[in-house]
C-alpha cells in the first residue's frame, strides 16, 4: 500500500469514530497520523519494516499496530466493525460534496437520514432547511452533488477497488485456497463496478475463509466498504482455469470467442482456453478491444510495464500547486529508479494553481541548471528537463510567447479552463494547440476527472491525425482520477505513429507511484515500450525534443 492509501485509511476511520460519537481524542489521533502518513518522505511500508515508524513525531504505538494491520491485510479489522455498525446506506452520504463528518451526523441523528434517496428526498421536501447549516444554498448545493454522485453510484476508481480485492484474495489464500483476481479489476478497467474473484473450493469453503458471506450454489456474495458487491466464484482443480476466464469476461469476449472456436472445455489453466483453439493467450487487460481476438492466431505485442518507464516529464513542485521542492521530487523519482524528471509547473494564466510568471519561468530555468550541475558535481547521472503544463487558451494560442517556449527542454500542452465546449470548438481548440512548433506532449486531453466530471467533446481521430502531422506526443495521464488519453485511443495514436507519454501528472513525491495507473491503461489499450516516450533514455529523449524544434 501506498503512504497515501494507508493515509486514506487512517482519515476513513477518524471520521467514522466522529460520525458514530466515539471518543474525541482517538479520532484525532487518527486524523492526525493520516496527515503525518500523507507527508512522509520514505514509504511507509519500509518504515514499518524497519522498525522505524514508531519513531516517527506523531505515530504512537497503537497507530504503529494499525498501520502494520493495513500493511498485512489491505483492511483495518476496527474500521470494518466502525462500517458494520452504521446503517448500510450511510458510507454513501458521507461521499456527497459539501458534507462534512459533523454534517452527516446532524442527518442521521437529527433528521434520520441514512442514504442518499433519503437525504435527496430531504432536501426536496424542503426539511433539509429546517435543519441549522442547512440554508437555500447549501440545500441546492446538496441537490447538485447528489445528481452528480448517483450519475456514478456503485462505481470506484481502480486504484480504490484494487487494494481490497487484493485483501480478499489473501484471504482465500491464507486459508490454503487457489485464488485469483476475476471481472473489470483483473482487466485493468479504469472504473469497476463490482470485485469479482474465482477460488477452488466449496461455497461453504470460501464463505468460511472469508469469515462470512452467502454461500449460493456456485459462488459466496458479499459486499466491501467501496459499496461495490463481491463475489467470489467457486470452482474444482479441474475447472478453475475455464471458470477463471469466463468470470474474468468481458462478455463480449466470451460470446465472441465462443462463437468463433466453441465453448472451452474444462482446463486448469486459462491459457489452455486459447491455445486449445490455436490461439496467442489474450491478456486479461486487452480482452475488452475485440481487435485482439481477431489477431491473436500471431504473437501479441509485449505490453509496456512499469519498469520500462526511464523518467517522467509532467510534474508538479512548490513553485506553483506542487507540495515538494523541485530537488525533492527529482530525488524521489531517482530513488524510484527513474533517470530524468520534467518539471511542468503550471502557466502564468492559471493563477488559482499558482501559475508562473514570466519571471518566475526564468527562475525555474534557472533552478533547473543549477541542479542539473549539482547532480554533475555529484556524480550522479540524472537529468532534470526544464518545462511547463501551459495552458492552450480559449483560442488555442499558448499561455506564454513562443521566444520563452523555445528557451524550455519540453512543452505540456493542457486545457484547464473552459469546459463547455462543443466538439467542435474544443476539437479546433486542442488541433490549434498542437500546431504550435514548441508544443512537445497534449496533456490529458478531454480534461475528464473519472467518476466526478466527463470530459469536454473531442474528435479524437482529428487530433490525434493533428499530432502525428506535427509530432506531437500525447499524454496518457496516470493520475486515477484522469487516465487520459482514454485506453479505447491508444491504438489509434500508436498506428499514427504517436507516441504515448504516461504521465503521473505529480504534485507530491508519493503522485510519482501512480505511474502504476497509467501503465495499467496503457496495457489496456495495447501499449508497447517502443510506443512509450518515457521509455526513452535521458539522451534519446532529449535528441526527440531536439529534432522537433523549429531551425
Amino acid at each position: 500500500m501506498t503512504n497515501k492509501a494507508v493515509a486514506r485509511q487512517l482519515a476513513l476511520t477518524a471520521d467514522l469514530i466522529e460520525l458514530t460519537g466515539g471518543n474525541p481524542f482517538r479520532a484525532r489521533a487518527y486524523a492526525s497520523g493520516a496527515r503525518t502518513v500523507e507527508r512522509l518522505e520514505a514509504p511507509v511500508a519500509t518504515l514499518a519494516a524497519s522498525g522505524e515508524l514508531s519513531g516517527v513525531k506523531g505515530i504512537g504505538k497503537g497507530l504503529v499496530a494499525d498501520i502494520e494491520e493495513l500493511l498485512a491485510s489491505g483492511t483495518l479489522a476496527s474500521t470494518d466493525a466502525l462500517l458494520q455498525s452504521l446503517p448500510p446506506g450511510l458510507p454513501e452520504v458521507m461521499r456527497v460534496k459539501g458534507l462534512g463528518v459533523k454534517k452527516v451526523r446532524t442527518l442521521w441523528q437529527d433528521a434520520g437520514v441514512t442514504s442518499l434517496d433519503q437525504l435527496e428526498g430531504a432536501a426536496v421536501s424542503g426539511r433539509l432547511a429546517e435543519l441549522p447549516g442547512f440554508g437555500a444554498k447549501t440545500v441546492q448545493n446538496l441537490l447538485d452533488a447528489i445528481e452528480h454522485l448517483k450519475a456514478y453510484r456503485g462505481k470506484a476508481h481502480l486504484r480504490d477497488a484494487v487494494g481490497p480485492a487484493l485483501a480478499v484474495r489473501q484471504r482465500l489464500r491464507a486459508a490454503g485456497l487457489r485464488a485469483d483476481l476475476a471481472g473489470a479489476v483483473r482487466r485493468q478497467c479504469n472504473v469497476a463496478d463490482a470485485l469479482d474473484l474465482v477460488a477452488v473450493g466449496t461455497p461453504a469453503q470460501i464463505a468460511e475463509a472469508l469469515g462470512g458471506g452467502r454461500a449460493e450454489a456456485d459462488r459466496v456474495e458479499g459486499a466491501i466498504p467501496l459499496g461495490l458487491p463481491l463475489t467470489v466464484f467457486a470452482a474444482t482443480a479441474e475447472t478453475y482455469g475455464r471458470v477463471l476466464w469466463e468470470r474474468t469476461g468481458p462478455r463480449e469476449h466470451v460470446d465472441a470467442f465462443t462463437e468463433a472456436h466453441g465453448a472451452p472445455t474444462d482446463v486448469d489453466e486459462e491459457q489452455e482456453v486459447y491455445t486449445a483453439a490455436g490461439l496467442h493467450p489474450i491478456p486479461a487487460p486487452l480482452r475488452d478491444d475485440p481487435h485482439w481476438l481477431t489477431v491473436a492466431r500471431e504473437p501479441l505485442p509485449t505490453l509496456v510495464r512499469t519498469g520500462d518507464l526511464r523518467g517522467t516529464i509532467h510534474n508538479h513542485t512548490t513553485a506553483s500547486d506542487g507540495a515538494h521542492t523541485l530537488r525533492e521530487m527529482c530525488d524521489a523519482a531517482r530513488e524510484r529508479g527513474l533517470t530524468y524528471f520534467g518539471v511542468c509547473d503550471h502557466s502564468r494564466s492559471l493563477q488559482i494553481a499558482h501559475g508562473l510568471s514570466l519571471d518566475e519561468m526564468e527562475e525555474q530555468i534557472a533552478r533547473v541548471d543549477a541542479l542539473n550541475a549539482a547532480y554533475a558535481d555529484e556524480g550522479v547521472d540524472f537529468r532534470v528537463f526544464a518545462g511547463s503544463e501551459v495552458d492552450i487558451l480559449s483560442d488555442g494560442a499558448m499561455d506564454y510567447p513562443d521566444d520563452l517556449l523555445a528557451r524550455l527542454d519540453l512543452v505540456v500542452a493542457s486545457v484547464h479552463t473552459g469546459f463547455n465546449m462543443t466538439e467542435d470548438e474544443a476539437t479546433a481548440r486542442v488541433v490549434a494547440a498542437v500546431s504550435n512548433p514548441y508544443v512537445d506532449v497534449l496533456g490529458h486531453p478531454t480534461g475528464r476527472l473519472l467518476l466526478r466530471r466527463e470530459g469536454y467533446p473531442l474528435d479524437h481521430e482529428a487530433v490525434l491525425d493533428a499530432c502525428a502531422e506535427h509530432g506531437v506526443a500525447v499524454e496518457l495521464n496516470a493520475h486515477p482520477f484522469r487516465l487520459d488519453l482514454d485506453w479505447r485511443f491508444v491504438r489509434a495514436a500508436t498506428e499514427r505513429g504517436v507516441p504515448v507519454s504516461i504521465n503521473p501528472d505529480a504534485h507530491a513525491t508519493d503522485g510519482l507511484d501512480d505511474t502504476r495507473w497509467g501503465v495499467a491503461s496503457a496495457q489496456k489499450g495495447g501499449l508497447t515500450a517502443a510506443d512509450s516516450l518515457t521509455s526513452k533514455s535521458a539522451d534519446d529523449l532529449g535528441a526527440w525534443l531536439t529534432a522537433r524544434r523549429p531551425g
